[in-house]
């Protein structure tokens, strides 16, 4: 992976990427829940993106996830899995590592990162989108909440975001919402930057991304080092989280076996 020295344009197992001009499309593969449990998938993205930093031209992220159905009761299924002891609190407590580190990643790097996504989106994924520095959507987007369905809240950092993007009250509210949340009302809370049209959205979501080379390289650094400065906690708080979910996820565990 550290050969990537002209092109980052490659095909992996986990995830397919593409450089054009100063951007890199990022697109992960499958079933997240599962490949995030790999240790062999995390290193490669971990690999991938030093080699992007390292980059002499990268300096965009489009973090585009392939379009998929059926996530909902993929997170279902991956939790039952859970519960019945074919997967077990280790690999768990890998997804949900792996998912803060990603975060992490986004949140210190000087690489500015643009999430854009479509269609059905589970809470996890929404909170990576979340510490993305600009966001877009397609106009059929939804954004579920099955953890509630399990007696758990949404990991990946949601209270923190929401919270000091909304204020308490709505934070709150939209974590133990039962109901899915469509693009109007995201885009009504501020949560998104822009909003385009699911015909077309690779191309359109690129040409967005585009605009960001226009930019001087210090200014966008800079832009995203001050505005992230007040979130240095933010490693601390999503350790928290993950033992505050295995500890729930255990003892729901314990009683369903009563």
């Amino acid at each position: 992976m550290n050969n990537f020295n002209s092109n980052l344009t490659c095909e992996t197992d986990y995830f397919s990427a593409r450089q054009d001009g100063a951007v890199v499309i990022f697109s992960p593969k499958g079933n997240q829940l599962l490949v995030s449990t790999i240790l062999r998938a995390k290193e490669a993205v971990h690999d991938y993106f030093k080699c992007v930093e390292d980059h002499p031209e990268a300096r965009i992220v489009l973090l585009m996830p392939q379009a998929r159905r059926a996530l909902r009761q993929e997170y279902l299924s991956f939790f039952d899995m859970v519960r019945s002891s074919r997967i077990s609190e280790n690999s768990v407590m890998r997804l949900y590592r792996a998912i803060d580190q990603f975060i992490l990643l986004i949140l210190s790097s000087d690489l500015f990162f643009i999430s854009a996504a479509c269609g059905q989106i589970l809470p996890m994924f929404a909170s990576v989108s979340l510490v993305c520095d600009y966001r877009i959507l397609g106009n059929n987007t939804v954004f579920q909440n099955p953890a509630l369905e399990l007696g758990l809240i949404p990991k990946g950092g949601s209270a923190w975001f929401l919270s000091r993007m909304l204020g308490r009250p709505k934070a709150l509210e939209l974590i133990l919402a039962k109901e899915s949340i469509g693009v109007n009302e995201a885009k009504a809370l501020g949560l998104v930057n822009r909003c385009i049209p699911v015909e077309g959205f690779e191309n359109e979501a690129l040409s967005i991304a585009k605009q960001f080379e226009a930019f001087p390289e210090t200014s966008l650094r800079m832009a995203k080092r001050l505005v992230n400065n007040c979130w240095k906690d933010l490693s601390d708080f999503l350790e928290f989280e993950n033992q505050e979910l295995i500890v729930s996820m255990m003892n729901r565990k314990q009683m369903a076996s009563y």
